[in-house]
C-alpha cells in the first residue's frame, strides 16, 4: 500500500494486547499517519490507550528490522531476502527433522498470542508439518499457574465484565497503567465515582488504582496467599456460600471446605499485615455484592505463592456464585485452552515461622468442561 487520499481513515484493531480496541488508521506508504479511537467498535467505543496511539512507533520505529539478517561465520550479518530466508530455515529445519526425529524442535512463539493471534494460526500447521510436539510462550513464565488452575476448576481460562460489576477487586495489578480491563482508565474512573460500587485493591505498592480504590488492603510483600486465604475463610465460616450456586455447578467442594473451615483468620490477618476487621469487612462485601469480578497480574503471578494465590483468587468468586453472570466472571476465549492438565503429587516444604495457608497437593486430573470441580490446592 503506498498510499491513501487524504483524509481517508480505514477501521482496524490494536493488536498490543488481548482487548483488541477498535482503532481507525490514516496510512501512507507503511506509516500510520494518524490513528484515533473507533467510536462504533461493538466493545471498546473509541477508547484508545497510549499503547494503540504509538502502533507507528512499535511498526517503524529507528531500530526496527525491515529485511532478514543471517548470520556469518565470522559473527557479522549479511542483509538477504525473504524467499532467502525462508528457504534457509525450512532447508534446516527438515534437516533437523530428518536427522532428530520432530520432537528434537521446540517452538517458542512470542507474546503469547494475547493481542495478534496470527502467530497461533500458523504455527500449528508448520508444527505438525516437522513433527514437533512441544510449544511455548511468554504466558509459560506469567500465566502458567493461572491456566494449571484454571484447567481444573473451569477448563478454561475466566475473566471480568468489570463494566457492569458492583464489587471490583484488582490483585497484584494496577490496569490504570497495564490496561487488560476493557477501557480501563474510563471503567476505573466509574467505579470510583459510583457509590454503589466497589473497587479492591491488593498491593503492597499505593498505585494509581490503589488510589482510586474504596478499599486498599496493602499487603506485606509476598503474603497474598494469607490475605486471600483469610478472606475466602471468613466466607465459609460466616456461611457466606452460594449454596444454590454450588449444588447446581460445583462438585468436590466438601474437603475444601473443611480445609478452610480450619484457617485462622486472625493468625493469616497478622501475617499479612490486615487488621482482621478490615478482611472481614471484604470477606462481607463479596460475598453479600450483586456481582464480583476480580484479576490478578504479574505483580502476584511473579512472586511467592503465586498458584496458590491464582486458586484462592478463583474461589472466591466460585463459592460466591459470581460467573456467567453479568458483572461477574466469565469464559474468555477457547483459542488456547489448557487442555488436560494433571496435578503431579509433591510436598514442598515451608518455614516454621510462616506455615502454607492450605493443606498439601493431591493428584488430580482435568474435570469435565461441563462442570466446575473445587479440588484441594497445591502448596506452592
Amino acid at each position: 500500500m503506498s498510499s491513501i487520499a487524504d483524509g481517508q481513515w480505514k477501521k482496524t484493531a490494536c493488536i498490543l494486547c488481548e482487548n483488541n480496541c477498535g482503532i481507525q488508521v490514516q496510512v501512507q506508504d507503511r506509516r500510520f499517519v494518524k490513528i484515533r479511537g473507533d467510536k462504533e467498535h461493538v466493545s471498546s467505543h473509541g477508547y484508545t490507550c497510549n499503547k494503540a496511539l504509538r502502533l507507528d512507533h512499535y511498526q517503524n520505529g529507528g531500530r526496527r528490522l525491515t529485511d532478514p539478517l543471517r548470520r556469518e561465520a565470522d559473527g557479522t550479518f549479511t542483509e538477504i531476502s525473504w524467499d532467502t530466508a525462508i528457504s534457509e530455515i525450512a532447508s534446516r529445519l527438515v534437516a533437523v527433522r530428518d536427522t532428530h526425529g520432530g520432537r528434537s524442535i521446540f517452538f517458542y512463539g512470542g507474546g503469547g498470542g494475547q493481542g495478534n493471534h496470527l502467530g497461533g494460526a500458523y504455527r500449528q500447521p508448520l508444527q505438525h508439518a516437522l513433527g514437533a510436539r512441544y510449544r511455548s510462550n511468554p504466558l509459560a513464565q506469567e500465566k502458567c499457574g493461572e491456566a494449571w488452575v484454571d484447567a481444573h476448576l473451569t477448563g478454561g481460562h475466566t475473566h471480568g465484565d468489570f463494566e457492569h460489576a458492583q464489587v471490583s477487586v484488582f490483585i497484584g495489578k494496577n490496569p490504570w497503567q497495564s490496561h487488560g480491563v476493557a477501557r480501563a482508565r474510563t471503567v476505573l474512573k466509574e467505579i470510583a465515582k459510583d457509590p454503589d460500587r466497589t473497587m479492591i485493591v491488593i498491593d503492597p505498592v499505593r498505585s494509581e488504582t490503589a488510589d482510586l480504590a474504596d478499599i486498599h488492603l496493602q499487603v506485606r510483600p509476598g503474603t497474598d496467599a494469607w490475605c486471600l486465604a483469610a478472606i475466602v475463610g471468613v466466607i465459609v465460616q460466616d456461611d457466606l456460600l452460594d449454596h444454590d450456586f454450588a449444588a447446581e455447578h460445583l462438585s468436590d467442594q466438601a474437603p475444601v471446605l473443611e480445609v478452610l473451615r480450619r484457617v485462622e483468620v486472625s493468625a493469616y490477618a497478622q501475617i499479612c499485615g490486615i487488621p482482621e476487621a478490615t478482611l472481614r469487612q471484604v470477606a462481607r462485601l463479596i460475598a453479600t455484592a450483586d456481582s464480583v469480578s476480580t484479576y490478578e497480574d504479574l505483580g502476584v503471578q511473579q512472586g511467592p505463592n503465586s498458584t496458590l494465590i491464582s486458586y484462592l483468587n478463583k474461589l472466591l468468586w466460585l463459592l460466591t456464585g459470581n460467573f456467567g453472570k453479568p458483572g461477574a466472571m466469565q469464559p474468555h476465549t477457547w483459542f488456547a485452552p489448557p487442555w488436560a492438565a494433571t496435578t503431579p503429587t509433591c510436598s514442598t516444604p515451608r518455614s516454621p515461622a510462616r506455615p502454607c495457608p492450605l493443606g498439601s497437593c493431591r493428584a488430580t486430573s482435568s474435570p469435565p468442561r461441563s462442570s466446575t470441580t473445587i479440588r484441594s490446592a497445591s502448596t506452592p
